[in-house]
C-alpha cells in the first residue's frame, strides 16, 4: 500500500463511517497544507501500536461537530453537552481507525492483528496545533459536506521502521 492508496483508505474509511452512522454524504480530497479552522474546534484523536503504529485524527469546527451528534442521533443539536459531542467524536474518531485497520488487514492478506487502538482523546479550543511524536507518514484529508469541511489524518509506520527507509508497507 503507497501513499495514494493509504489516503484513497482513509477516504473510503471515512465515507463509510459517516454514511452508515451519521446517514451524512461526504466527499474526500488529498490535503497538503496546514488545518485551519477559524474558530473553536475539536480534534479526536486514536493511537494505535502494534505490527504498524501511529494515529488517526478527525479535526472540526465544534459547531459541525454538534450537528454530527444531532444527525447521527436524530435529535436536536443543542440537546447536547460539551462533554457529549467529546465522547461521539472520539467515538467516530475509533470508528475510522477501526475500519482503517480492517482495510489494511484486507491489503496485507493476512488475519494478523496490525494494531491495537487506544482509548479516544479529544482536545478542544482555538488555535492549537496537533503532532505526532513519531517519524511516521501523515496523510491528511479534507471532506466536504453541505454544512463545512472537515480533516481526517492519518500517522502509519510499521513498527520498527523510520520514515527513511521507504515504503509503509
Amino acid at each position: 500500500m503507497d501513499g495514494n492508496q493509504i489516503i484513497e483508505a482513509v477516504m473510503k474509511t471515512t465515507e463509510e463511517v459517516f454514511e452508515n452512522m451519521i446517514s451524512m454524504k461526504v466527499k474526500g480530497e488529498s490535503y497538503k497544507k496546514e488545518i485551519l479552522i477559524p474558530e473553536e474546534h475539536l480534534t479526536a484523536m486514536v493511537g494505535f501500536v502494534g505490527s504498524y503504529m501511529g494515529l488517526a485524527a478527525i479535526h472540526c469546527s465544534k459547531r459541525f461537530a454538534r450537528r454530527i451528534i444531532g444527525a447521527m442521533l436524530k435529535i436536536d443539536s443543542n440537546a447536547f453537552t460539551d462533554e457529549d459531542i467529546r465522547d461521539v467524536l472520539g467515538e467516530i474518531a475509533n470508528m475510522i481507525a477501526g475500519h482503517f485497520k480492517a482495510q489494511l488487514v484486507e491489503s496485507l492478506q493476512t488475519h494478523e492483528n496490525v494494531f491495537e487502538q487506544s482509548v479516544p482523546s479529544v482536545i478542544c479550543g482555538d488555535g492549537y496545533e496537533t503532532c505526532t511524536a513519531t517519524e511516521a507518514p501523515k496523510y491528511c484529508v479534507m471532506f466536504q459536506t453541505d454544512i463545512e469541511p472537515f480533516y481526517v489524518e492519518l500517522a502509519l509506520k510499521k513498527n520498527g521502521e523510520t520514515e527513511r527507509e521507504g515504503s509503509v508497507f
